[in-house]
């Protein structure tokens, strides 16, 4: 390994020293447009363009176009390697170089420190070209200490720091003592940082760009203990081969009485606004490649609706889990933020078409679809449905998201983080494959209304058709078990069914709750009647209601529909496994209320009431990998 490490560094080196003689034939300008070409070559075959596109996307979503986002990607990366030219050059610049090609704001904010003999710390970021900060203090006569991260390759390295000690400036190592950054403050020198690395998960959390940032602490740190000035320093490329510096007023320092986590928390602040001020100004400039956010706790979540309730509440309860799961490894739920999209395409031809090759694009989608899509920023993509397979897809790789599906999707599988599907649709677990006995489900909101305790409910959830006989067995139900009736259609219920029901359960004493769908479906009434009955018959040809009442671990009641009504056959799948688990009961017209009766008497119910926890688990896993 050692030799490996060896000949890689040499052969590092070697390309170094001949890059920097066959640059130095050339004058600075050709040199730089060497530079940039170069740059052009770089960013396409680099496997950094995720990392520059995830973090651009983070960043712009809702402002730029991804025209515009490639465009700043790609100079982001040619500014790049037009800095690693004129790093090459440091040598051969004099004060002529700095006369022609640099200009210089601010000088004097800092001037007045140094003259006292109070030493300074110059706070930069990965913007422009930082590292010609060290060759232009030299120049201008202010030599500075620049601290440095060791390359993995040492003697390349080495080089490097020759370059750009070669006019005056000393560079300090990170991970030396305190005491040598201390010693050169109370020397009255300037010591320069940059500030604008992820620290990991134990560095100083700021906002930046609208997301949590971990950052390094470091010159907050030594400013409060030594009383040295921090300001911040940029440098703008102009017109390729010129450069502007701004040195900004110095940071405010937060007095004694501050504790000493959130000074330092409020003096990065202050940079990180500035740092990214500076960026809106010219996005190309800064580092993009860098991982700024690895640290972060913030993730963003696009839940993608078909607009089928059934649909959205299966993506809701994925969301519901991937935040409670990074809650238990204790990060905060408000760390975690769901956005929902409705997706909807110009024509059924065209959704049609999506759902049979399991792809998308943009032009299939409605304008404010699309829109809607291009301005979202994902972490992870769920979705639930054939026809957003495909847009899923499309947003995982737009934003180097993760994703998760609900259900079984056209197209490859391997496409997908998690997949999560009932088990009959026919799949069996695999690595990004995941199968459950049932439908996710969210555990349901607390509802819009309250009911004594001085009875049973028995919730009746008619999920589409009723079979002849079913409306007049559940009212016996209501009857011989004294339980109130707490009934719910759904916007598949016919208009003759929906009558039927209005006129068997019309009585409010009986039946204190009815809900008409179709005509209204207040906010929080499934809710009320999920928590508060204690028993449900619920349509067999409804997969989610189905799947929400067995998910509570309560008697649950099946009725299949009428003969007219063919039930498909994974339907059938489906019910006859929940059926062998214990966890419903199939029933007819005619056994409906006796069945209801023993299942309301819980020493006498034989049913599985423990819900589906295996579906949990099995979830959790899925999160896990998301993870």
């Amino acid at each position: 390994m050692m030799k490996k490490i060896s000949f890689e560094d040499a052969l590092i080196l070697n390309a170094v020293r001949t890059a920097r003689f066959l640059l130095g034939l050339l004058p600075l300008g050709a040199a730089l447009a060497a530079g940039r070409g170069i740059g052009s070559a770089v960013y396409f075959f680099s496997k950094r363009r995720r990392i520059i596109r995830k973090n651009l996307r983070a960043a712009f979503a809702g402002e730029k176009s991804p025209r515009e986002l490639r465009a700043i990607a790609r100079g982001s990366v040619q500014n790049l390697v037009m800095a690693a030219v004129e790093v090459l050059r440091f040598p051969e610049m004099d004060a002529r170089y700095l006369e022609e090609h640099v200009r210089i704001t601010g000088i004097e904010k800092f001037e007045n420190a140094l003259a006292k003999g109070r030493g300074i710390i110059f706070l930069t970021g990965h913007f422009g070209n930082w590292e010609l900060l060290s060759v232009l203090s030299g120049l201008k006569g202010y030599p500075l200490a620049a601290l440095a991260r060791s390359q993995k390759h040492p003697r390349s390295d080495e080089y490097l720091n020759r370059l750009r000690t070669s006019k005056g400036t000393r560079v300090i190592r990170k991970g030396m003592p305190v005491r040598e950054i201390l010693r050169a403050l109370e020397a009255g020198q300037i010591v320069g940082m940059v500030g604008d690395q992820d620290a990991g998960r134990t560095g100083t959390f700021v906002r930046f760009f609208g997301r949590l940032s971990s950052s390094p602490a470091g010159a907050a740190a030594f400013a409060m203990r030594t009383g040295a000035a921090i300001f911040p320093i940029f440098v703008f490329r102009e017109k390729n081969t010129n450069h502007c510096v701004e040195i900004e007023e110095p940071l405010v320092l937060p007095d004694a009485s501050v504790p000493p986590a959130e000074a330092e928390r409020v003096i990065l602040q202050q940079f990180a606004d500035l740092l990214e001020t500076k960026i809106r100004k010219s996005p190309s400039q800064w580092l993009w490649a860098h991982r700024r956010w690895k640290s972060t706790p913030d993730r963003f979540v696009a839940v993608l609706s078909d607009g089928k309730a059934g649909h959205l509440n299966q993506s809701l309860a994925l969301a519901e889990a991937f935040a409670a799961e990074r809650a238990a490894m204790g990060i905060p739920r408000e760390n975690t933020r769901v956005k929902q999209i409705r997706v909807l395409y110009k024509n059924k031809f065209f959704e049609n078409l999506a759902k049979a090759v399991g792809a998308a694009h943009p032009f299939l989608l409605t304008p404010e679809t699309a829109r809607e899509i291009e301005r979202t920023y994902a972490d992870l993509v769920i979705s639930c449905g054939s026809s957003l397979a495909g847009v899923n897809h499309f947003m995982k790789r737009q934003n180097a998201a993760k994703s998760a599906v609900v259900m079984k999707p056209a197209g490859p599988l391997g496409r997908f983080d998690a997949v999560i599907v009932p088990r009959h649709d026919g799949l069996n677990a695999r690595e990004n494959v995941f199968v459950t006995s049932a439908a996710l489900s969210l555990k349901p909101a607390g509802g819009s209304f309250s009911l004594s305790k001085d009875k049973k409910h028995i919730g009746f959830l008619v999920g589409g058709d009723l079979p002849n006989g079913i409306a007049e067995a559940m009212s016996r139900a209501g009857e011989e078990t004294g339980a109130r009736l707490l009934v719910t259609s759904s916007r598949r219920t016919p208009a003759w069914a929906e009558a039927l029901l209005k006129k068997t359960f019309g009585d409010r004493e009986r039946c204190p709750v009815l809900v008409i769908a179709n005509e209204s479906n207040p906010p929080g009434a499934m809710g009320g009647i999920l928590n508060q009955s204690d028993l449900f018959v619920v349509s067999g040809e409804s997969v989610s209601m189905v799947s929400e009442a067995a998910a509570l671990g309560r008697p649950v009641l099946v009725f299949l529909p009428s003969p007219r009504i063919k039930l498909k056959p994974k339907m059938r799948t489906f019910l006859n496994h929940l059926s062998e688990e214990g966890k419903i009961k199939i029933v007819t017209p005619e056994t409906l209320p006796q069945a209801a009766l023993r299942a309301l008497d819980g020493a006498s119910w034989n049913g599985n009431a423990r819900g589906v926890s295996k579906d949990a688990e099995t979830v959790k896993q899925a999160v896990r990998r998301i993870l």
